[in-house]
């Protein structure tokens, strides 16, 4: 069958009926023996064996029926988001006026005001900040929303404003953690570990806050865009995360800038990761110390 083909093989039973099959050729193909297997209601595979990824996810917008798309982790990955959950069930949202049953392999998401879907990888897949918000919806870990938020952002796909406007508009299961993380983007922080830095400089008496992204002034050249910074003190802070800095050209890369850094009598403090989690208390002190002893001595 056509149909079938440009659906990955499966076939519902309401277009197979349409394309001439009858009631007793479905039931035939579907008995012992046969070549097709049921996978939901009304919807079959038009093969024996088992079902890829692919498979699973043609079979659940087959079953939600029209106006159903991919949202979640499933959709995060087809934007090819690196932070995306992968041990999350698939999502399909559905109109509200839509009542399908959970299946064994994808559950189903209402939604009032469906959004535009748009088409990737043969499929209709929600618009990237529906995608993330779902895949964050029941989230325990801070770090792994925030992550998976400001990779969004940070690679284009979308932007504050826009997640926060989608936040707005409904109800969110885990929306608080969302909220945070949202509210640390747009303060200028642009992954998850920048997001833990700016926790703990909030809990200094002693900072206050400094520039989240931002080219440093009075810069000729290239520009220069720390992680952190306090202009006043001259003092920056970069995450420095073996993913970025230590592999092939960027330790060169690295080395650079912060020799452009020292030139313009600017003090770069390089926190790792894992310090921030594991050593954080020891980290305050020292940006506390360079950012204080650098104003003192502008105070002299």
């Amino acid at each position: 069958m056509r149909l079938a083909a440009g659906q990955d093989g499966l076939v519902t039973r309401r277009q197979a009926l349409a394309h001439g099959m009858s009631p007793q050729q479905i039931r035939h193909a579907l008995g012992r023996g046969g070549r097709w297997q049921r996978l939901a209601a009304g919807v079959y595979a038009t093969f024996t064996g088992p079902l890829s990824p692919r498979h699973r996810i043609q079979a659940a917008l087959l079953y939600a029926g029209a106006g159903a798309m991919v949202t979640g982790g499933q959709a995060c990955r087809a934007y090819g988001l690196r932070y995306a959950p992968h041990h999350d069930p698939l999502t399909v949202l559905v109109p509200w006026s839509a009542r399908p049953a959970r299946l064994p392999f994808a559950q189903m998401r209402r939604t009032r005001s469906p959004p535009d879907p748009r088409l990737l990888a043969g499929f209709p897949v929600a618009p990237p900040e529906r995608s993330v918000l779902d895949a964050c919806a029941g989230a325990r870990s801070l770090r792994t929303v925030r992550a998976l938020l400001c990779e969004a952002v940070q690679v284009g796909l979308t932007t504050p404003e826009r997640l926060s406007a989608e936040l707005a508009g409904g109800r969110w299961n885990g929306a608080g953690l969302a909220r945070r993380a949202i509210e640390d983007i747009h303060a200028g922080c642009r992954s998850a570990p920048e997001c833990e830095l700016r926790d703990l400089v909030r809990s200094s008496l002693l900072l206050d806050e400094p520039r989240w992204n931002r080219p440093l002034p009075d810069v000729t050249g290239p520009p220069l865009i720390p992680d952190a910074c306090w202009p006043d003190a001259r003092v920056v802070v970069e995450i420095d995360s073996a993913e970025w800095h230590r592999l092939g050209d960027r330790v060169e890369q690295t080395e650079r800038r912060r020799a452009r850094y020292a030139a313009l009598g600017w003090v770069v403090l390089p926190v790792s990761p894992g310090r921030l989690r594991d050593e954080a208390a020891a980290v305050l002190a020292e940006i506390e110390a360079a950012v204080l002893a650098a104003r003192q001595r502008g105070a002299e």
